[in-house]
């Protein structure tokens, strides 16, 4: 794994003691409410839209989870490579090393390895496409990075409001091992980018195989405009 792929592996994790899935995206709907010069009545409206898009997504790919009931990577890996020698992530600060299948884990929390619950489709997937889908439909544009708007939060802790659509991971500052050895900028020019970002950090963390993300991101799309049609005839004047 490059320096970046596991930065965008650990962004997106929003495993135990995290905001969620769901939870990052509204944190990220937060700067366009203030891009947009969102009021109350405003932002009534797209956090309704976005966390009816987030429930429904939550719904219908654990419905997804339950019924294929699919095996994870780890699980995969360690029945069909067991005594075979593969290369991959070797744990905290030991980069790529050859080692038995049997010893293969994701790039993950050494606490949280990988969820106990089915893998296909992707929950990221399912929630990123749904709520970059509902958010692009409320807004009018996909539009997400503009390099003006500032959000009124610091959360990469650089010492400045951040910039919409940009994060700033500091050298240094990893979850899992020590690095990156320079600063990192993940910066997203639409709200798809930075959805289909962290549906395919899951590839990178080895949590999902590509067709729980892909199919993830077909499902989650769906969601998002189904669940942005129904939250409009609440706030649309009725004929």
């Amino acid at each position: 794994m490059t320096e970046s792929q596991k930065v965008v592996a650990e962004f997106w994790a929003d495993g135990p003691r995290s905001e969620s899935p769901p939870g990052h995206w509204n944190q990220l709907a937060h700067g366009l409410s203030r891009r947009d010069g969102h009021n109350l009545d405003d932002d009534v409206k797209l956090f309704f839209a976005l966390n009816a898009a987030l429930l429904d997504a939550g719904i219908a790919v654990w419905d997804s989870k339950r019924h294929y009931n699919y095996v994870r990577p780890i699980s995969a890996i360690h029945f069909l490579y067991a005594d075979q020698t593969i290369r991959g992530w070797g744990g905290p600060n030991r980069g790529t090393i050859d080692m038995p299948g049997r010893d293969w884990q994701p790039y993950q929390q050494q606490t949280f390895i990988t969820p106990a619950f089915p893998e296909y489709l992707s929950g990221h997937s399912v929630f990123s496409a749904a709520a970059a889908t509902a958010l692009t439909l409320f807004t009018g544009t996909d539009r997400f990075f503009d390099g003006v708007t500032r959000t009124g939060q610091d959360i990469d802790g650089d010492g400045e409001e951040d910039l919409l659509g940009e994060f700033l991971f500091r050298a240094g500052k990893g979850f899992y091992e020590q690095g990156p050895n320079t600063d990192i900028v993940l910066r997203w020019p639409t709200l798809k980018d930075a959805a289909d970002e962290a549906a395919y950090s899951r590839r990178y963390g080895g949590i999902h195989f590509q067709d729980g993300d892909l199919r993830g991101r077909e499902q989650g799309r769906q969601v998002g405009q189904a669940a942005f049609a129904k939250a409009q005839q609440y706030w649309l004047p009725t004929p």
